[in-house]
């Protein structure tokens, strides 16, 4: 029940996000401190005459103030198109672990204090660091439509990373891991951790050029972000997605399909349902290279005349778990069969431009120059450009059989000829 009346005409909604979260840290290798924190914060929109308004609080017990605060703003609120969801069945979905509830203090330091030491026992000139956090999230929504659900869920994040100085020479790398519970494999993040600083120590030089590049999964979504935000209900709805029209065709190599899926068990991104009530599901944006679906909220819905697909924010739709499908080929063939190229582990305002013209580049944070199919060394003052729509439709090499998840992401390598890289 939403647990408050509305004058007569009007529909309201009561979203409420109870949070508690803590954590340890370690930074320059040295113990920096714990961090505790909670919320309950309630938030109560009203659509009135066809206008949107929004309050939100973390005082108790005061919805009835929220009601009448977000009653007096409608009339400056946003025009909408919809109405809020009935009365919906959705899944159960596995996300919470009461394990997590009992990691402690000691526990995360004593954890955090051998991702470090690991690093140290590598070379003791490296300023290590390491993180360890975890988060009980419970959700409740409601609305006068008769829409009523809760869920809750746990996550439990670590990280480990360092800084690195020769001279003027300064090296940066790290990795990181979450969960739905304390399954982390502390060993095989260490591995890769210290792997990154064995290849990236020595420094080496490559020249400007188009080459073969490997970009790691963490730099993977950068690629992708033309796609996601031109499959975007709100970019079709404005008129400014190259895809509009699109859908049916084949635009890309047949080896890619990508997914949205926030349906997935023990998954920190999942949810049983959205933000706006609706069910969440899986979607699938492009099936072995042919675009398939627009993720959707209530309003952009309602304006392209489909279905909502269960990715509404409360500020347009968005993915919840996006999956890049795999290869068949290992990393180690994929580096093997390069015979001059790099691997991407990291850039710097790759995120920048017009996602809708398919470009992307940026600065090459940590790359590794591949010659005759062995790691090289890094290179410095790189950057790298490339066009997703062209680069994926007529330059893939190759998607690795590993993948890595990356919070509310699983990608694996991916191999794509003809990167310009610039230098200098």
């Amino acid at each position: 029940m939403i647990g408050f009346i509305l004058p007569e005409g009007v529909q309201g909604e009561l979203h409420r996000r109870t949070y508690r979260s803590w954590g340890v840290s370690f930074q320059n290798s040295m113990f920096e401190g714990t961090s505790h924190s909670r919320n309950d914060l309630r938030t109560v929109r009203v659509i009135d005459s066809g206008k949107m308004s929004t309050a939100t609080s973390t005082k108790p017990d005061c919805e009835e103030e929220l009601v009448k605060t977000a009653l007096e703003l409608s009339k400056y609120g946003t025009v909408v198109n919809f109405d809020f969801p009935g009365p919906s069945q959705y899944t159960e979905i596995e996300l919470a672990d009461p394990k997590v509830a009992q990691i402690d203090f000691p526990e995360m330091i004593e954890i955090g204090d051998d991702l470090l030491h690991s690093l140290l026992k590598v070379d003791p000139n490296i300023r290590a660091s390491a993180s360890l956090g975890a988060q009980e999230v419970k959700v409740n929504l409601s609305n006068s439509n008769g829409f009523s659900g809760e869920y809750s869920k746990t996550v439990f994040r670590a990280g480990m990373g360092a800084q690195y100085i020769q001279g003027e020479d300064f090296l940066r790398f790290g990795e990181y891991r979450s969960s739905w519970t304390n399954d982390i494999d502390y060993e095989e993040l260490k591995k890769e951790v210290i792997q990154l600083f064995e290849w990236a120590k020595e420094i080496t030089d490559i020249d400007a050029g188009s080459y073969p590049v490997i970009f790691a999964p963490g730099e993977v979504g950068n690629l992708l972000r033309p796609f996601i935000a031109s499959l975007n209900g709100k970019a079709v709805a404005r008129g400014i997605s190259p895809l509009e029209d699109k859908i049916g065709e084949e635009l890309l190599d047949t080896r890619i399909t990508l997914i949205d899926d926030g349906t997935l068990p023990r998954e920190v991104s999942s949810v049983p349902f959205d933000r706006e009530g609706i069910p969440t599901q899986k979607n699938v944006l492009i099936d072995r290279g042919v675009v398939k679906q627009i993720l959707t909220d209530l309003e952009t819905a309602r304006a392209l005349g489909l279905p909502p697909t269960g990715n509404g924010t409360g500020s347009g739709p968005a993915p919840h778990r996006t999956i890049l499908v795999p290869g068949e080929t290992p990393l180690k063939k994929l580096i093997k069969d390069i015979e001059k190229g790099l691997i991407v582990f990291g850039t710097m305002g790759a995120w920048t431009g017009n996602p809708y013209g398919g470009n992307v580049s940026g600065t090459i944070s940590l790359g590794l120059k591949i010659e005759g199919g062995e790691i090289a060394g890094r290179v410095k003052n790189c950057m790298f450009s490339i066009n997703s729509f062209k680069h994926f439709k007529d330059n893939l090499i190759g998607l690795s059989q590993e993948t890595k998840s990356l919070g509310s992401s699983t990608y694996p390598y991916v191999v794509l000829d003809d990167v310009v890289i610039t230098t200098g």
